[in-house]
């Protein structure tokens, strides 16, 4: 069921062009679901760290997380609709064989903060839904690899998801943390295939 609501949605989003193609949706999960995740996160990952930390659906229960058959749902789902996921950009990398990579991400408190960057070129869709906590800092875009070229902010948002296809030169982004307590997303990046990264595979 997540799945299907998942790229439902996705395919229903209209794409915003400033200051390079991206989409916005609200309302990703379930509210149980959701509702179920964020409590677990919340309980179980707001561990004191200083650096970026990746939790991948294999380790969930090591961590507390019940949400192993829901990531497989929506993957199965992403990768059965990636052709027209990837359609709605005008550019977007494309590889013979893909697979997705899920993963829970913590990113450290204030003052943390991920330098602008792109996506690496074996990543072809990124989702970054943000759970957890009420506020935060979400998605910063910007037009070049420099704080001045900053344009505007995707908003962080419970259980709102942010979407685009990694453009080489084009998508520079940078995400950080303004709170006390951890900042944790769930991400999704449909990619070329590589045993080692890939969650999820056909």
């Amino acid at each position: 069921m997540e799945g299907s609501r998942f790229v439902s949605k996705c395919l229903a989003s209209p794409v915003e062009i400033d200051p390079w193609p991206h989409q916005i949706i609200e309302d990703t999960l379930t509210p149980d679901t959701f509702e179920k995740l964020k409590l677990q996160c919340k309980e179980k990952l707001n561990f004191q760290t200083n650096k970026l930390v990746h939790i991948h659906p294999k380790d969930y229960h090591e961590y507390g997380i019940d949400f192993y058959d829901e990531t497989v749902d929506i993957c199965k789902n992403l990768l059965n609709n990636s052709n027209q996921l990837h359609k709605i950009y005008p550019e977007y990398r494309q590889y013979e064989k893909l697979g997705v990579n899920a993963h829970i991400s913590i990113t450290p408190p204030l003052p943390y903060k991920f330098y602008i960057h792109q996506e690496g070129l074996e990543k072809t869709w990124s989702a970054v839904t943000y759970i957890t906590p009420e506020q935060n800092v979400g998605t910063k875009m910007y037009t070049k690899q420099h704080e001045d070229a900053f344009v505007k902010e995707a908003q962080w948002r419970p259980n709102s998801t942010f979407i685009f296809c990694g453009t080489q030169g084009k998508t520079w982004h940078s995400y950080e943390s303004n709170q006390n307590t951890n900042r944790i997303t769930f991400n999704l990046f449909i990619m070329k295939y590589r045993e080692q990264k890939c969650f999820y595979s056909v």
